[in-house]
């Protein structure tokens, strides 16, 4: 035991919570940006698994891993288009609908992947080309930062660029003012001049390319292949992490990375007999329960005590 509480304080455990706090970055600002224009996406989850197996074959079939990931891309955007559609102009329940794309999604996916590929389970046995990491000159000779900021995935890259812009877009630039108006009082938005409905689709088009790049890191970077079940829960751990984070972009970045750091910490547990499996396997969950219970105790009283207005 004492062995295994020694390795959560090394450079192996810190460079796996870097890895997987990537697909959760991208899940949490998926969730965020949709949030702050009050239109709200918790379709991540699946849009993510869509994503996965849209990259996949598409790399396959093109022989071109980067253009595998620009037809993840484009089935993110429709994904998140269709959600727009059904919600925005023909007026269902958008919680109805991402309900429904949730509950299917899996299902869908391994339907397409038999058509193309003949398997139900995985995309293994396909000869998919995949994105590798980028040694970048220079960093790497530098201690200890050398080792974290060199050799990561090129979406590992991409989520730190992505969470730079998100930051600057929404609260340094009027066109992130509009959106945070939309969210706060649409129809103070609109009496502005604010074409709420147009910032909406924006936002929700957005999320659903942070959410497919989610996705791609774990089919074209992580794991390599397309699994049934691989997204396992993440999608769903970056919308907690945007629910506790409550607008704090601050604190939506650090949820999402001590998210991470249990399923880190799971991995290595799981690698000794010491705890069931079954059990060391639910530390991620367990964690993301007790961060989002402590998070609505902590909002109720400050709501109780007049510190913020109910939402």
């Amino acid at each position: 035991m004492l062995s295994l509480i020694k390795s959560l304080f090394t450079m192996n455990f810190l460079l796996t919570v870097i890895r997987l706090s990537t697909p959760i970055f991208f899940a949490s600002i998926a969730s965020f940006i949709a949030g702050i224009t009050g239109i709200g996406n918790i379709a991540i989850e699946s849009i993510m698994t869509f994503g996965a197996l849209a990259g996949i074959l598409g790399s396959y079939v093109t022989s071109n891993a980067w253009l595998g990931l620009l037809v993840g891309l484009c089935i993110g955007i429709l994904t998140a288009l269709l959600i727009a559609f059904f919600s925005m102009k023909l007026g269902a329940s958008s919680i109805f609908v991402v309900i429904a794309l949730n509950t299917f999604a899996d299902s869908l996916a391994i339907f397409f992947l038999y058509q193309i590929a003949g398997e139900k389970g995985t995309s293994a046995s396909l000869l998919t080309p995949t994105l590798s990491t980028v040694n970048l000159p220079g960093l790497s000779s530098i201690p200890v930062l050398g080792d974290l900021l060199s050799g990561q995935y090129v979406l590992t890259y991409l989520c730190w660029i992505l969470l730079v812009f998100l930051y600057v877009l929404v609260y340094k630039t009027p066109l992130g003012m509009r959106m945070r108006a939309c969210g706060l009082n649409p129809d103070a938005a609109k009496t502005a001049g604010v074409n709420v409905e147009r910032l909406q689709v924006l936002s929700l088009v957005m999320s659903g390319i942070f959410a497919a790049l989610g996705g791609m890191y774990l089919s074209l970077h992580s794991l390599r292949i397309f699994s049934k079940g691989m997204v396992a829960g993440q999608g769903w751990m970056g919308i907690a992490a945007n629910g506790i984070a409550n607008g704090s972009y601050g604190v939506l970045l650090l949820s999402s990375l001590i998210f991470a750091a249990f399923r880190a910490v799971s991995i290595v547990f799981n690698t000794s007999a010491i705890l069931p499996t079954d059990l060391v396997s639910t530390v991620p969950y367990l964690a993301v329960f007790i961060f989002v219970t402590g998070a609505s105790i902590i909002n109720y009283y400050r709501v109780k005590h007049g510190k913020v207005e109910e939402q």
